[in-house]
């Protein structure tokens, strides 16, 4: 476990102001299992982030990828008490290839370990996983009322504890469809 650094550094001053910071995250989704990469992923020293090699896979594995509802998804935060931690979220709704949706989402509920990327909008991803505690998966669904209802699988990603708030990685990620027989999956 690599040790935390207890010193502070200023934020927010390099580029006061000249930065775009958008709410919300990609309209879409990443999920891979640990045991398809080649290494146990690590922490940046003195960074919220993972190192650029953290998510390499072994050949012919790689991520899948879920489509989600524009605008649904959300990670947020809350710090356990004194030196605990975090407890990270990750909330999100897909709303088309519902059944596909459940079977995968079964899954994922039953595993209980897999890794997310969400597309970060100003580049790379925020990741919702701790290799230590890895993660739980929760899902609801809702096929709603009327045409203009809401609809679909609210699924609700779970790390806890994780060792920060927000958790960046700046690689590349390997898609499992790309990873395959080169023929688009």
């Amino acid at each position: 476990m690599a040790e935390l650094s207890c010193d502070l550094m200023d934020i927010g001053q390099a580029a006061a102001g000249c930065d775009e910071q958008f709410a919300g995250i990609g309209n879409q989704i990443y999920v891979a299992y640990p045991e398809d990469l080649t290494a146990k992923p690590v922490y940046e020293a003195s960074k919220a982030a993972f190192t650029e090699a953290s998510f390499a896979f072994s050949p012919g594995k790689g991520a899948w990828k879920f489509r989600i509802k524009k605008q649904s998804g959300q990670i947020s935060s809350t710090g356990n008490e004194g030196a605990k931690g975090y407890n990270v979220q990750l909330m999100f709704t897909i709303d088309k290839d519902v059944e596909n949706a459940a079977h995968v989402l079964r899954i994922l509920k039953n595993r209980g370990d897999a890794i997310f990327f969400a597309e970060n909008p100003a580049g790379g991803y925020y990741v919702v996983y701790d290799p230590t505690f890895g993660t739980e998966v929760n899902n609801n669904y809702d096929s709603g009322t009327t045409p203009d209802s809401d609809s679909g699988h609210a699924v609700t990603v779970t790390s806890n504890p994780n060792r920060y708030s927000l958790t960046t990685w700046s690689g590349t990620l390997t898609l499992k469809s790309e990873a395959s027989s080169g023929d688009g999956g």
